[in-house]
């Protein structure tokens, strides 16, 4: 519904993907593949229609594009607007989409409750770009607790406790890169850190936390290597 926007038409159904209320303009049959492998998290599997934001967000592209630093995305080809290929915020007056290009303003906003639009609002991080996501994100309903959807993990978090990671986060990649982030730390890492000045500790604690959901979303957000 947030997707659609006031494009969003209510009626006596329930959409197959989200469960939103809608009308008939949206058969299943025409908008469900005989390949679609994810009918186990479908809101309603026997639901006969689609509501006008799923038909969107699982689609290819219709239109320009408003990206998250205010720059314009042109239609050239429907493939390549498709809405899985991004990321999103989405929210009850505008749909936004952004890219791993934007990752410093996403980071900046996630931190910082003022930066965050009012409820209600989705964000959607695409990594792949191959799976659809907007379907099966949640919608957070404050700003100070939320889950914001990283591929197809729901990660719940607060900005002060994803702050506090991304300090921790950002202090690696920074010096060793965020592929080091992935990756258990081993002898060549503990050589680089020291190398590059870093303390172990900061290794040893992010060991400690690294598998968590809100290590892998502050993995994804953390700034890159500085350029010497």
């Amino acid at each position: 519904m947030l997707f659609a926007g006031h494009e969003h038409e209510t009626g006596p159904h329930k959409c197959y993907y989200c469960g939103a209320d809608c009308g008939d303009a949206y058969r299943t049959e025409d908008y469900v593949k005989d390949t679609f492998t994810n009918r186990d998290i479908v809101k309603y599997p026997t639901s006969d229609y689609v509501c006008r934001g799923c038909v969107m967000s699982i689609g290819e592209g219709w239109g320009d594009m408003t990206m998250i630093d205010g720059t314009k995305k042109y239609f050239t080809t429907p493939r390549g607007m498709a809405p899985r290929m991004y990321s999103w915020l989405i929210t009850s007056e505008k749909r936004i989409a952004f890219t791993k290009a934007h990752i410093y303003v996403i980071r900046e906003m996630l931190t910082t409750p003022d930066k965050l639009p009012p409820p209600p609002f989705a964000v959607v991080i695409a990594d792949s770009g191959q799976k659809q996501l907007i379907f099966r994100a949640p919608v957070a309903w404050s700003k100070e607790v939320f889950p914001v959807m990283l591929e197809d993990q729901v990660i719940e978090m607060s900005p002060e406790g994803l702050r506090e990671r991304l300090y921790l986060a950002g202090r690696i990649s920074s010096n060793l890169g965020k592929p080091v982030l992935k990756e258990q730390p081993n002898m060549k890492t503990y050589i680089a850190a020291r190398k590059a000045g870093l303390k172990e500790q900061d290794l040893m604690k992010w060991a400690a936390v690294m598998h968590e959901p809100l290590s892998q979303l502050a993995a994804w957000l953390a700034p890159p290597k500085n350029k010497e």
